[in-house]
């Protein structure tokens, strides 16, 4: 029998999110994004320092078309395959425990669409909420990078 997984449920904009509890390293409120010219992805908006050094801050609204709701924004730095990466989102709302059997597919009509940044969608409190595929997100917009040390 499988184990339940965790999940982190964020908001994005006025939408709900899910990102495995596992590959997140930190969420950090109000953190300051420094704009970096000439980056060699769009959707990178810039860097934030932390205790980790210099880390990449990915713009996900840009990538979603998503208009941010309000100004202040939790930060969550992300450890994928030993490096790291950080994006805004407008909250984090909880931790959930979700059993095998509520968890599916993303169906293959959205393909095309914000959807193929998604691995599948859970039920929780009899809601659907998408996952997302940090992976595969970082990896096609070709932005996973290690972090930088910056000097204290």
């Amino acid at each position: 029998m499988k184990q339940e997984e965790r999940f982190m449920i964020i908001k994005i904009g006025r939408e709900h999110y899910g990102i495995k509890i596992n590959e997140v390293k930190e969420i950090l409120p109000n953190t300051e994004i420094i704009n970096v010219p000439d980056k060699q992805s769009v959707y990178i908006c810039g860097i934030m320092k932390c205790r980790y050094g210099g880390i990449s801050v990915f713009d996900i609204y840009k990538l979603f078309n998503i208009e941010p709701v309000s100004v202040s924004k939790m930060v969550i730095i992300l450890t994928i395959n030993e490096k790291m990466l950080a994006f805004s989102a407008e909250s984090v709302d909880c931790v959930v425990d979700v059993s095998p059997e509520n968890i599916y597919e993303i169906p293959s009509i959205f393909n095309d669409t914000n959807q193929r940044y998604m691995q599948n969608v859970i039920v929780s409190d009899h809601n659907l909420v998408p996952i997302i595929d940090t992976v595969r997100l970082f990896e096609k917009i070709g932005v996973l990078e290690e972090t930088e040390q910056l000097p204290q």
